[in-house]
């Protein structure tokens, strides 16, 4: 069943009706025709209006496909909901939709003093009708906004009384809205001791494969590095240059308990991770992430393993968004156990927390390995106050 009715002022209509009956028999006794066809008109109209209160929205449906919208704070987007009629047409139809607050209507007349947000539109359909209605909404805060319940009231024709339809189905439409980014400067870290494909002019190896131009001949070049063609041109010996690479990647870690409790500065760590995920998304750096936040599965906390691209980065915005307040979480030093067991580090390991002194033994051996880059804020209430990041390398 699609809908849920509940009628609203029907014993008053049928009592209307009962009462016209009665009329109309009396009247058809006593032969008076005209008041009795007076009557008999009323008591047409009364059964047909029960027949349609009793029949209306059986056969409306909605097209409940599957749709997240994606945007930041402030972005502008649409709940958009279609719906097929086959059934008695809808006249002066409310719709009311309560969705999440992450998304507020551009309207601005809807107040809400609680975490879901009312909204009542019109709704008119005749029958076999499509019609499609689209309420603006505008990016309020970081999270996911879904909307919970649909409700289709349709009043009375001539009188009082109204039929309600809620929807049963889960409703499938989502919006969802990303964390405020900063504009970062340069933040690459990649490892000129090792080779990979990343462009790095500091870096000791070259990419055979990718000749940018060539140079005079020194001595101690390569014979097989040698541009003959270039060498006729020029009536000198020139030697290729190759692009300059280094592997380069990014594990992104983030703290998001002080003690038994969500840190208080949860919505500024998290933009400032999501700003790091921005611009390494931007540069093609891989980079995975990690929060110790409870999930289920071979891996006891959140993690998205390393990777680039649009795909990638939608998956950490993603994953960012959803993060809240009430979230089961696990211990850090635990998750950086499993890290250190499980994991293979990446050349660059980014760790966002409040505390660093549980780190103290993990930085020790990573920076053996690789570069660690710890960045501190304070957690304990008030404004956040960022420290400047320890760099230890090799």
């Amino acid at each position: 069943m699609i809908w849920q009715r509940e009628y609203y002022g029907a014993m008053k209509t049928n009592w209307f009706l009962t009462i016209i009956a009665l009329c109309f028999t009396m009247s058809f006794i006593v032969a008076q025709y005209v008041a009795a066809g007076v009557f008999g008109f009323f008591g047409v109209v009364t059964a047909m209006q029960i027949l349609y209160l009793k029949n209306v929205g059986k056969k409306l449906t909605l097209v409940n496909d599957k749709k997240r919208s994606r945007m930041f704070k402030g972005g502008k987007s649409e709940w958009e909901l279609k719906f097929e009629n086959t059934g008695f047409p809808i006249w002066n139809g409310q719709l009311r939709l309560h969705f999440h607050d992450a998304v507020k209507p551009l309207n601005n007349k809807d107040m809400s003093h609680t975490k879901l947000i009312e909204i009542v539109v019109p709704l008119t359909i005749g029958y076999k009708e499509i019609v499609t209605v689209k309420v603006p909404i505008e990016g309020q805060k970081r999270g996911l906004s879904r909307l919970k319940n649909l409700e289709l009231t349709i009043p009375h024709l001539f009188g009082e009384g109204s039929v309600l339809l809620l929807h049963q189905p889960l409703l499938r439409m989502e919006q969802m809205v990303y964390p405020n980014i900063y504009t970062l400067k340069d933040n690459r870290k990649p490892s000129p001791l090792k080779p990979g494909d990343y462009e790095y002019k500091h870096s000791l190896f070259q990419d055979l494969f990718s000749p940018i131009g060539t140079r005079d001949y020194q001595a101690g070049d390569q014979f097989h590095h040698i541009h003959w063609k270039a060498s006729a041109r020029m009536q000198q010996l020139q030697t290729k240059v190759f692009t300059q690479v280094a592997n380069e990647s990014v594990l992104l870690v983030l703290n998001v308990v002080n003690h038994y409790s969500i840190i208080s500065d949860l919505e500024e760590r998290i933009e400032e991770v999501a700003s790091f995920v921005d611009y390494f998304y931007r540069e093609g750096i891989p980079f995975s992430l990690t929060v110790n936040v409870r999930s289920f599965g071979a891996v006891p906390y959140l993690h998205l393993p390393v990777g680039d691209g649009q795909k990638h980065r939608q998956q950490a915005m993603e994953l960012l968004s959803v993060l809240s307040n009430n979230e089961l979480t696990v211990p850090f030093n635990r998750m950086l156990m499993h890290l250190d067991t499980h994991e293979n580090l990446p050349m660059t390991v980014i760790i966002f927390t409040h505390d660093s002194q549980e780190l103290d033994k993990y930085i020790k051996k990573w920076s053996k390995q690789t570069q660690v880059d710890v960045r501190l804020s304070n957690s304990l209430g008030g404004d956040v106050k960022w420290q400047q990041p320890s760099l230890l390398s090799r």
